[in-house]
């Protein structure tokens, strides 16, 4: 297969679904979205399949960006080559060296990482979204970045979807698991430090998501006086190398656009307003609800505050990879509107159609 059809293939079915589910949802003439669902087999088959599909992917670096420069990797790397070192990122080289002993071919192991990176999105919108795990699933499959971080950027994205598995399981008291995966994801990508700190302060914090979302307002503020100076500091923190070379870039050909991310912004706004408008307007009280966007209105602040850096969409995935959880889960799991069907359809198809749009007309 071309690798360049991927991309439109993948967003034709999600569309078509989509599209599918989101009008029957609309011209339902009840409110049932509390016992309806699809069940968990129909959606864990998609995710498996579209796993597959995209693992098994061709090697291109022209189509999906990082893959090559893995598949280049992994035949050099070996055993010698790793140390258990939380300076270094030791698990994701164990990966790579344990997929290798096992005789496992580079398309082998990006299928075994691609079933990690879709699988672990899958039992986190399950665990989240239990009654209509579906929808859960077109949310997070029909995000901006689902795509691209499975195919480019896919030690990040595969680290992120096993913290997304570990806040489900923090927030339902298994510590233990939940802790475990993410020294995990730590141990894969090191920027994960910044969404697992956010999680355990919102979690034995503060659970008044008014305090992060003025933090989020104020990032805003911070981020136009003196954005460059805090893109400064955290570099110098060093929790991840590649922030410091990001934020030193000035060949503008390794980036389309280096400044301050209007549309980035607007885009992750979206999200906050719907924090504010369950938490604060509507004062829906749910436990699980306030830590997820406080978690990300955090991690979007800090994005916000370095928003100038050069890549920094890979920042924004910090928070990016909750987004979708962060306007599912209200639609699924509480009573938001008398014609909750008929937004839920909605909604779905405007997220959807943003996707398309923009991977039509700007990618």
């Amino acid at each position: 297969m071309n690798p360049l059809s991927y991309e439109p293939l993948y967003l034709a079915f999600i569309v078509l679904v989509s599209v599918w589910i989101g009008v029957r949802r609309i011209i339902s003439p009840d409110n049932s979205y509390q016992t309806r669902g699809s069940g968990w087999l129909i959606p864990f088959l998609i995710s498996l399949a579209f796993a597959i599909w995209l693992g098994f992917r061709p090697i291109s670096g022209m189509a999906f960006g990082d893959t090559a420069n893995y598949a280049m990797e992994y035949p050099r790397l070996g055993v010698h080559d790793v140390k258990m070192d939380w300076n270094s990122e030791w698990i994701w080289q164990w990966l790579m060296v344990g997929c290798k002993s096992a005789g496992l071919s580079v398309s082998m192991f990006l299928l075994v990482v691609e079933l990690i990176y879709v699988l672990t999105a899958f039992f986190a919108a399950k665990r989240f979204m239990p009654s209509d795990p579906m929808m859960g699933m077109l949310f997070v499959m029909g995000s901006l970045m689902f795509f691209s971080f499975g195919v480019n950027g896919i030690r990040n994205g595969m680290a992120c979807h096993i913290v997304l598995l570990a806040i489900s399981l923090l927030l339902d008291d298994k510590y233990v698991w939940g802790i475990l995966l993410s020294l995990v994801a730590f141990g894969i990508h090191r920027s994960t430090a910044l969404p697992l700190v956010a999680v355990f302060v919102a979690i034995l914090g503060f659970r008044d998501f008014r305090y992060a979302m003025a933090f989020w307002i104020l990032s805003i503020l911070i981020s136009s006086v003196a954005g460059d100076t805090v893109s400064g500091f955290f570099a110098s923190l060093g929790f991840d190398d590649r922030m410091t070379q990001y934020v030193s870039i000035r060949d503008m050909s390794q980036f389309s656009k280096k400044g301050f991310r209007w549309d980035f912004l607007l885009y992750s706004a979206a999200p906050v307003f719907m924090g504010w408008y369950i938490c604060v307007y509507k004062k829906l009280q749910d436990n699980w609800y306030n830590v997820i966007c406080m978690v990300y209105s955090l991690c979007n602040a800090f994005w916000i505050m370095v928003i100038r850096s050069a890549f920094s969409n890979r920042f924004a995935y910090l928070s990016w990879f909750i987004y979708p959880i962060v306007i599912a889960y209200p639609l699924v799991n509480l009573h938001v509107w008398d014609k909750q069907d008929r937004n839920t359809g909605w909604i779905l198809l405007a997220y959807v159609g943003f996707t398309g749009l923009m991977f039509t007309f700007v990618w």
